[in-house]
């Protein structure tokens, strides 16, 4: 199943200092400073954002939000046990930070500590029910399960799976990546019709999201849709020369087209 960049897939406070509401307002220079950062993150600049929350911290070293904003640069360089480290802290300093909560279950289940990982999503749902990223990761948890599972189990637990999906869709969030997993969960199940539909809206709101358009070369590979199968793995050869998957598929979808 694919992952989505880590940059979307973290918690990242609503407003970044919105999300929660502390006893006082912080700092007005630390709220700047997380600002920074998360606007540093949102463009890639990963060492940027790291010293903007840095400097927040040490205006204000137990702002739940910096040492948040800390944790997502720190997980995005590999260092997840500092992650950790600043997650756990914002949580010591507000309990119902749902952000970091959501984190830390991202990391866990990272780490194959499944149960772990989803009792933390669990808390940051039910600290903020339309936080984006653990419905997403709670859901991949489940499909990984799934994959291991069988009969009953493996039927339970995929929907289980969908049902998140369909939450964050109804929370607002509209994420080209929910779209993709819906696809997926959809093709596990076997339904191809609707494995296709989903590609295809995750392709309408991620046009570059090479995952997305081999799904739907698969798709409808498998339905008989030849011709189309070849458009949409070529288009995803387009966005991702060289993708294996999709070259693969492209061969097939184009011996698929040629059989009479």
């Amino acid at each position: 199943m694919r992952r989505a960049p880590l940059s979307t897939l973290l918690a990242l406070p609503a407003l970044f200092l919105g999300a929660c509401s502390p006893a006082r307002p912080p700092h007005p220079r630390a709220a700047e400073q997380v600002r920074r950062g998360y606007a540093h993150l949102a463009d890639g600049d990963r060492e940027r954002a790291e010293v903007a929350f840095e400097h927040a911290l040490e205006i204000e070293p137990t702002l739940p939000e910096a040492l948040n904003g800390m944790g997502v640069a720190l997980r995005l360089e590999g260092r997840t046990g500092e992650a950790r480290a600043r997650w756990e802290a914002a949580l010591f300093a507000d309990a119902d930070a749902a952000e970091a909560r959501s984190n830390l279950g991202e990391a866990l289940a990272a780490d194959g500590r499944d149960a772990e990982a989803l009792a933390a999503f669990e808390d940051a749902l039910r600290i903020d029910p339309d936080l984006p990223a653990p419905r997403l990761d709670r859901a991949r948890v489940l499909v990984r399960r799934a994959l291991a599972a069988g009969g009953p189990e493996r039927a339970a637990l995929l929907a289980r799976a969908r049902r998140d999906l369909l939450h964050l869709l109804e929370s607002g969030a509209h994420l080209a990546e929910a779209h993709h997993d819906l696809g997926f969960v959809a093709w596990t199940q076997g339904d191809l019709e609707v494995a296709a539909t989903s590609y295809g809206r995750a392709a309408e709101r991620a046009p570059r999201m090479a995952a997305a358009h081999h799904g739907i070369c698969a798709s409808l590979a498998l339905l008989g849709r030849c011709a189309e199968a070849v458009r949409a793995c070529q288009r995803c050869l387009e966005v991702d020369p060289g993708n294996a998957r999709c070259e693969r598929s492209l061969s097939g979808a184009r011996a698929c087209a040629a059989s009479p």
